[in-house]
């Protein structure tokens, strides 16, 4: 099974890997300052750990390239400035590099949810790699009106022992 992950134009993800939050002190952390509540990397790293071990070593990836349409032109302008690398997840499984698989539901499967500024993202351990839904993803429902671009669909954070996908278990799309 492959799934998709998404990184800045310029990487070097080919040579480097693809490196998790905890291993990336060049990640932006604009979207997780309200949220932590902390002011720097390492605060932010130390906070992700917090909500459950391993959050700051997971890579966010979906079951299929982003799609956008009309109602969503942030997700044009992000996988534009995007580079797109398939990741090889039953490699990562069989050589033991997969410490586990979160999925993040849409907001509108979840019932009650109250959302606030400092709400962060629903995400729910799944028993293993056969849980992963490969239903189509519904695009569609994102909306730039709406904001926050991936609440509205379905995605997996992927815990990597070490917090980096080594270059051998990616290929650029």
């Amino acid at each position: 099974m492959k799934l998709y992950h998404y990184i800045s134009k310029g990487n070097s993800a080919l040579e480097d890997g693809i490196l998790s939050f905890a291993n990336n002190p060049q990640a932006d952390l604009s979207y997780y300052y309200k949220r932590s509540g902390a002011d720097t990397h390492q605060g932010i790293v130390r906070w992700m750990e917090s909500c459950f071990s391993g959050r700051s070593r997971g890579i966010r990836a979906f079951t299929e390239p982003i799609r956008w349409t009309e109602n969503s032109l942030c997700l044009k302008k992000f996988i534009e400035n995007a580079d797109v690398f398939a990741i090889d997840l039953e490699a990562l499984e069989h050589d033991n590099l997969l410490e586990a698989v979160y999925v993040s539901p849409p907001v509108s499967e979840v019932p009650g949810i109250n959302e606030q500024n400092t709400f962060d993202e629903i995400l729910f351990k799944l028993n293993g790699t056969n849980e992963i839904s490969t239903s189509p993803v519904e695009w569609n429902a994102c909306n730039d009106k709406l904001g926050r671009r991936f609440a509205y669909v379905r995605y997996y954070l992927i815990i990597i022992k070490g917090g980096i996908i080594p270059p051998q278990y990616i290929t650029k799309e």
